[in-house]
């Protein structure tokens, strides 16, 4: 398995299409750029057989919508050539993002088509953790024979054991403070940057059921277009009530100070240890969406050897627990996991009334430390250089 590159680690370099966000069209790959150096190589050495390695940023519309130019058209000739004579494998690595779309099989396969190229030699790599079946159901429909290789990867897990071995978190922090500060303990924390629907909803629900007070809640100021979900909004006297509160800080500091990065490498323990459970507010949250994207936020508090809930998609819970990790079934009603999008915001705001209503929170809090440990080395273990990801990319190259 060797990666080539034109140009430090990225590919694509004579395509100046670029995002709205600033960032281009094709970045390195986050997956490769992990790897070390001795599977890489400049231009100028070519083994045998190589992947050419990019990322690709954002919705699948950003880097492959059918208003742009093929990815393959946009290759260097060398490339193009190998890919033809299967001497080489195209890598585009969206594992930053969850996005999916039905139409992306369809594409990656005409192109394929149009440039003579055998569907075999492309690697698709998505935070998406339902890509690979989803493209299995979509071939067997379609009678696919030659099919590209799709691998759903779980990106942020090593970014957050690595950020929580560097910063030293004290593991058992936050039982001796919450030992020691019962009176000043939040039921719940619910970290938002962004805005997205499901969050101003979400803030709607912890309104009408009185919650907001009981939690410490960062969330900024919305318009009228970021509060629709699956078409429709929340009621309007909840609209009035949340944009009279918002925007909402945590220890009087606003959240738009610093770049979305600093916000996005940083862990808050003293957001876990003043607070009982962590909802975790993740990217996505439709079931529209028809995906599991599990972010850096869900790691954070796994990390912090914090319980939580999940607020994103559904099927999430089911996800981590297939990759290793333990939940909170018997302490936290964790039926909202596999419910609708609406009724699974309801069954998470009932899931923290119930958590409110224990009379000794502590005892509760301690009895789930088997469990938190567990899932601290578990983040270890997957976070290993032979994760899953890495283990099936070397079966394919």
């Amino acid at each position: 398995m060797r990666f080539v590159f034109e140009e430090d680690e990225s590919n694509f370099i004579k395509c100046e299409d670029v995002n709205t966000s600033g960032i281009k069209r094709f970045p390195p790959s986050p997956l490769v750029s992990r790897l070390p150096w001795h599977y890489k190589s400049k231009l100028r050495f070519w083994p045998r057989k190589y992947i050419i390695a990019s990322g690709v940023a954002h919705h699948p519309n950003n880097w492959a919508g059918l208003d742009k130019e093929s990815f393959f058209g946009l290759l260097n000739y060398r490339y193009l050539t190998d890919l033809k004579h299967s001497r080489a494998m195209l890598l585009l690595d969206q594992s930053h993002e969850g996005y999916q779309t039905q139409w992306l099989w369809e594409y990656f396969h005409k192109q394929c088509r149009d440039y003579q190229i055998n569907p075999q030699l492309i690697i698709y790599v998505t935070g998406n953790l339902l890509a690979e079946e989803q493209y299995l159901s979509w071939a067997d429909a379609n009678n696919i024979i030659d099919r590209i290789n799709v691998i759903s990867y779980a990106h942020f897990e090593v970014d957050i054991d690595q950020l929580a071995t560097k910063s030293s978190l004290p593991t058992e922090f936050s039982l001796d403070y919450k030992t020691n500060h019962l009176e000043s303990i939040k039921l719940f924390n619910c970290l938002n940057k962004r805005n997205r629907p499901h969050r101003f909803w979400f803030y709607t629900r912890l309104i009408e059921h009185n919650l907001v007070d009981q939690g410490l809640i960062s969330i900024n100021k919305f318009d009228t277009h970021h509060m629709y979900v699956e078409g429709q909004l929340p009621a309007a006297d909840l609209i009035e009530q949340a944009n009279r509160r918002l925007p909402s800080t945590i220890y009087g500091t606003s959240n738009t100070e610093q770049p979305d990065s600093y916000y996005i490498n940083r862990i808050r323990d003293d957001v876990c240890a003043d607070s009982w459970v962590s909802v975790v507010s993740e990217s996505s949250f439709s079931d529209m969406d028809n995906e599991i994207f599990v972010s850096e936020k869900t790691f954070k508090p796994i990390a912090c050897m914090h319980p939580f809930i999940i607020l994103g998609n559904r099927g999430s819970l089911a996800k981590l627990r297939e990759m290793g990790y333990k939940t909170f079934d018997g302490w936290i009603d964790e039926t909202y996991d596999q419910l609708p999008t609406f009724e699974r915001m309801e069954a998470i705001v009932t899931a923290l009334k119930k958590i409110s209503e224990i009379k000794d929170k502590l005892v509760w809090y301690k009895s789930m430390q088997h469990i938190l440990e567990h899932n601290r080395k578990q983040l270890s273990i997957n976070a290993r250089l032979d994760n899953s990801a890495i283990v099936k990319l070397r079966s394919i190259g």
